[in-house]
């Protein structure tokens, strides 16, 4: 289980952890991981035109930590981890943990994490091809082949998928997002020898190609082109070495090369080119011991990242990190004894090559006074070291007229966080109800400024400063109601209040009000299964881009000005057809109410897609 990185039952996890499972990734027919999460309640993504992010209770992509196999990965664009690189093929289930988780697993992860569990085979012999064809030329297909032999197991799959790109501004020859292909294929081997011991092996491999056109104010035009590509390599194992206790130990290696070209037309006065190669390297241990009620883990980290880009100054740049970490989560009675109180306090020192030593400590406690409820609270502190490119960067883009630079004298980010929580479960069946409240309070916060608009013949520098205080803080309800038999609606309401305190305004890009809907129908006589998912999100303010499309009005807050985007609502359909138990056919529409704007949103316009799955 994420929450604790010891293996949980969804109902034992001290931290409230929500699972989406492979059943769900299949009937909502999610074509790439963004789609998949871009309904998930209390979950929302921030698009730009080289990545998309995840935002957890209110903090921006670089606070939520994305694990594959409960491991990092290497490569982010800005600061964030570009979630669309990620396929869907090979996951198994997708663990959400929203809130402090910064004590077990350090920096990056004082929002939330986000955890990929990829899939292992169970059958002797078992495979899936799934193909669709879509609006805007989109083709995807995918393959998954396992099997087990003996004692191991070996699966293996591959991907590609190509989009043409989208323009919510047809007025010029500018395109919002770029055109996309993407190739990706994975190999990974299991071995266990005996009930106790597991050992596995993973290698794996994504590309991505995004084209795209700008143009900027002096009508000059801009052919833009990025490469990226990850390449990933896994060992690790699992032994239950003595009575009650585990042993888990893990390496990983990660190679992430970024390339960017810009190439005006017609001249080559303002060409440009930048490439960048990330490396990773992480060891992990941890040991689990069962003692009486207590649960006790502990463990070591050690994580070293290198990045050798043109775009930094200077060009190469290292980091060293090594922590350890402590939980205990202790029972005052076994389950199912009566009213349980389970207590997990834990604590990480990570040291950091640039900024030293920070002690993360974290308490979760979970009681469930009767069958039908469970309350849920915890605190966490969390540490931040700026990123490299937050530190470093050098980056011009004289299409659209603007600089980056880094900030080498930022100091880390620290954080203070508290939530509080409630499941309960209704005597109604199928009927459950969920709510929860936060408050995360932020010291020396990392923000772009902006000295200006973007202005070609006067580029725009961007810059990186720490502010000295913000928060953000919430409530988040979400509910199950089964309907019949086969049908379920499930409904859920994220209000959010955050606030930069030193600029007194609100920070960039939030929705103070985030409704979802899901209505779920699957008749088994006729093989029939509908979903249907909305989203509505409040209107957003922005300090940069005024004058954009789509904008609502406009506010002073102090010396500052701030627009307001309108609020969207977001709408997808899915139905699914199932032949025989090995074939299935399906009609996917996303984005129905064309949700997105030039200037805010430029997400993709309204589509369809259509295709089959077999499974063997």
């Amino acid at each position: 289980m994420t929450s604790s990185r010891t293996p949980r039952l969804l109902e034992d996890a001290v931290v409230a952890t929500e699972v989406i499972t492979r059943a769900q990734i299949e009937q909502l027919g999610a074509r790439d991981l963004p789609q998949l999460l871009q309904q998930q309640p209390g979950v929302e993504l921030v698009y730009t035109n080289r990545s998309t992010g995840v935002r957890l209770q209110g903090l921006d992509p670089e606070y939520t930590l994305i694990l594959v196999d409960g491991q990092r990965v290497s490569g982010r664009a800005g600061a964030s981890t570009d979630i669309s690189r990620f396929s869907l093929r090979e996951l198994e289930r997708v663990e959400i943990v929203k809130g402090p988780a910064a004590a077990l697993y350090g920096a990056d992860a004082i929002g939330g994490v986000i955890n990929l569990i990829t899939r292992h085979p169970q059958k002797e012999l078992e495979g899936t091809i799934r193909g669709t064809i879509g609006t805007l030329l989109e083709g995807d297909v995918r393959a998954n082949v396992g099997a087990k032999l003996g004692k191991f197991d070996v699966r293996a799959g591959g991907g590609y998928r190509t989009r043409e790109s989208y323009d919510w501004d047809p007025t010029d020859v500018a395109t919002s997002l770029p055109a996309q292909k993407r190739f990706d294929g994975d190999v990974e081997v299991g071995f266990q020898p005996t009930e106790a011991v597991r050992l596995n092996a993973r290698v794996g491999y994504v590309r991505q190609d995004f084209v795209g056109v700008d143009v900027n104010d002096t009508h000059a035009v801009f052919d833009r082109r990025q490469r990226t590509e990850q390449f990933d390599a896994w060992l690790g194992g699992t032994a239950k070495a003595w009575e009650g206790g585990t042993l888990t130990a893990r390496t990983h290696f990660g190679l992430f090369r970024d390339q960017f070209q810009l190439d005006q037309r017609g001249s080559r006065a303002l060409d440009d080119y930048s490439q960048g190669n990330t490396r990773l390297w992480e060891g992990y241990t941890q040991v689990d011991q069962q003692v009486g009620r207590h649960l006790l883990t502990g463990g070591l980290e050690v994580i070293s990242e290198t990045l050798d880009s043109t775009r930094l100054s200077p060009t190469v740049e290292s980091r060293f990190r090594l922590a350890g970490f402590v939980q205990d989560e202790w029972s005052n009675v076994d389950k199912g004894e009566g009213p349980r109180i389970t207590i997990a306090p834990g604590l990480r020192l990570d040291g950091d090559s640039q900024f030293g030593f920070a002690p993360t400590p974290r308490l979760a406690i979970k009681i469930d006074p009767s069958p039908v409820l469970t309350l849920r609270t915890s605190w966490g502190l969390g540490f931040r070291p700026p990123t490299f490119s937050e530190l470093f960067l050098q980056f011009s883009n004289p299409a659209i007229g603007y600089v980056v630079q880094g900030n080498p004298n930022l100091t880390a980010e620290r954080s203070a966080s508290a939530t509080l929580g409630l499941d309960y479960r209704l005597p109604i069946d199928g009927w459950t109800l969920s709510a929860s409240a936060w408050h995360t309070n932020l010291t020396n916060l990392i923000n772009v400024t902006a000295n200006a608009p973007p202005n070609p013949d006067n580029p725009t520098v961007f810059r990186y400063e720490n502010i000295a205080n913000a928060y953000t803080q919430g409530v988040e309800v979400s509910g199950r109601i089964k309907v019949s038999k086969g049908a379920w609606i499930d409904v859920g309401y994220m209000g959010l209040d955050a606030w930069d305190v030193t600029r007194n305004r609100p920070l960039e890009g939030r929705s103070n009000h985030r409704v979802s809907l899901q209505l779920t129908g699957k008749y088994k006589p006729t093989g029939l299964e509908m979903v249907v998912r909305g989203t509505y999100a409040s209107a957003r303010p922005y300090y940069l881009g005024q004058g954009g499309g789509g904008v609502t009005n406009v506010l002073g807050f102090g010396d500052s000005t701030v627009v307001y985007a309108p609020g969207y609502f977001d709408l997808e359909v899915q139905v699914t057809y199932t032949f025989r138990s090995w074939l299935k056919v399906f009609v996917n529409g996303y984005n129905l109410l064309n949700a997105g704007d030039q200037s805010f949103n430029p997400r993709p316009p309204r589509g369809v897609l259509g295709g089959l799955q077999l499974e063997y």
